[in-house]
């Protein structure tokens, strides 16, 4: 049996060189005992109550050993603060690294963990990258803790079931396991589970960490996983069936399985009027297409396609391109990866110099240097500024990158084969995502394989009366949402006087 001391040995020697480490002897009711802490990860306050009822209590005890159980006694002695009963020494260590203080006595096979580890952080504020117009303003924070308490407030049920495991060798950083028992598929929870025990790795910052490895078709670009910072997607998420992951550290939350569409669904659809939703989702739709193919439609058509033209608009397409050196593929490309230069160093530049606003005039002034200097024409410069612009409509960051950069390979088709380039692309494009799948769910569902049923939430927001089942594809048992029942029995004339 390894002693007292070398016990203490043990974890000293696992801190040595680390200067913000504290071992400190004393006795505790006639027994050695010894603290450790890290100075800078402990909060002060806490410290500082626990050296002063340590001080107190060893001038006042008594010399001799107790006999009676210690945690009783430490519960009396330290009643301002968690303390819990724990074994082995690397145990011990990481209760130090997270910034809690351990209690090692002499004789027992147990330390006592006190819960002093100061919660510095960003407080709860309105997402960055998924602003809302109405809606929910609060968003995810970088602690795992705030972040399942974001989603307890909101689902008020015992049948919401949270699994914590630890990943990353160095960094032991901690997931959590969220899902809705009785909703979501058990192949789905299981399937999560078993692509995340798989994981070997040094750390985790960021939730990519994980998703790059447990994410389907990792050489597709496209992303099979969803990655949100507001907690009612999350929310709506869990209760359609889905499983999230919480990652510490990281104020973006991973939601499986995940379909092509709601990528192009904003948290706002639900919360405004079904027909003003959809009429949202069409323009979406649009700016998806606007952003894919419009500098390629334009430029196929002024290579190989001048006849579709009318003649006045040909003349006058002609004309300004008459003194330019280079052809209209060549300035397209020109003006794709400056623009693409300006909008990283809007992203990149200090919120105090206005990065968005520098991005947008960075687009005009460019495209209007170009035209002015005789470099680009004056309609390619506005296509591919509304293309530029348009990119943003799309609501979830990793997908809005993806389409951005989508276009450029279609651009390049389109001005060596014209439109035939275009068509091919988006067959390739469109057999690739019907060939994908996120956690067995067809990625293309429920268009492909067509499930009617899931239409009320595709390229439509139906009214929330006639949303009676969840999504389907998910192997769901408990398809009917709560109260789909009732709405079912109401005459027409009822239904249609429904709040939406």
């Amino acid at each position: 049996m390894v002693s007292y001391e070398d016990n203490v040995t043990d974890v000293e020697e696992l801190f040595a060189n680390c200067d913000d480490f504290v071992s400190r002897r004393i006795k505790i009711a006639g027994k050695k005992a010894s603290l450790f802490y890290l100075k800078d990860m402990i909060n002060d306050q806490k410290l500082n109550k626990i050296e002063q009822r340590i001080s107190i209590f060893l001038r006042n005890q008594k010399e001799e050993n107790t006999a009676e159980p210690l945690m009783p006694y430490m519960n009396q002695l330290f009643p301002f603060t968690n303390i819990k009963e724990s074994t082995g020494l690397q145990v011990a260590a990481n209760e130090v690294l997270v910034g809690n203080m351990v209690l090692m006595v002499e004789e027992e096979n147990q330390f006592f963990t006190f819960q002093t580890a100061d919660s510095v952080g960003r407080e709860v504020s309105e997402p960055t990258t998924e602003p809302a117009v109405i809606g929910p303003k609060e968003g995810f924070v970088e602690d795992i803790q705030t972040n399942l308490m974001l989603v307890r407030k909101r689902l008020l049920t015992t049948n919401l079931k949270v699994e914590n495991l630890t990943l990353g060798k160095q960094t032991q950083t901690k997931l959590s396991i969220v899902y809705i028992d009785g909703i979501a598929s058990e192949d789905i929870v299981n399937e999560v589970k078993e692509r995340l025990s798989r994981i070997k790795i040094d750390g985790i910052l960021e939730s990519q960490y994980i998703e790059s490895m447990i994410k389907d078709s990792p050489k597709s670009p496209f992303p099979t996983i969803y990655s949100t910072e507001r907690p009612d997607r999350v929310c709506g998420g869990l209760l359609d069936g889905k499983v999230a992951i919480f990652i510490d550290g990281t104020s973006f939350v991973l939601t499986v399985p995940v379909v092509f569409v709601e990528f192009l669904h904003a948290g706002d659809d639900y919360y405004d009027s079904s027909l003003v939703a959809t009429i949202v989702r069409w323009v979406r739709f649009l700016g998806l297409f606007v952003t894919l193919i419009l500098p390629a439609f334009y430029v196929g058509l002024t290579t190989f396609h001048q006849d579709l033209l009318q003649t006045p608009f040909l003349i006058r397409i002609a004309a300004s391109r008459e003194s330019l050196p280079y052809p209209a593929l060549v300035e397209a490309i020109f003006l794709y990866i400056t623009y693409e230069l300006i909008r990283e160093a809007g992203m990149r530049m200090p919120k105090t110099l206005g990065g968005g606003v520098v991005t947008i005039l960075g687009l005009v002034l460019v495209g209007q240097a170009g035209v002015q200097a005789g470099i680009v024409g004056p309609v390619l410069a506005i296509v591919m500024i509304v293309t530029s612009l348009t990119s943003f409509i799309l609501p979830n960051y990793r997908f809005h990158q993806v389409i951005r950069f989508a276009g450029f390979p279609i651009l390049l088709l389109a001005g060596l084969f014209g439109f035939m380039g275009i068509i091919v692309a988006l067959m390739f494009g469109l057999t690739h995502l019907v060939s994908l799948r996120s956690f067995g769910v067809p990625y293309f569902s429920p268009v492909s394989p067509s499930r009617k049923e899931g239409w009320k939430d595709v390229f439509i927001r139906a009214p929330w009366w006639a949303m009676d089942t969840r999504p389907p594809g998910l192997d769901i048992e408990n398809i009917a949402r709560a109260g789909a029942e009732n709405y079912s029995k109401l005459p027409n004339k009822e239904k249609g006087t429904k709040d939406d």
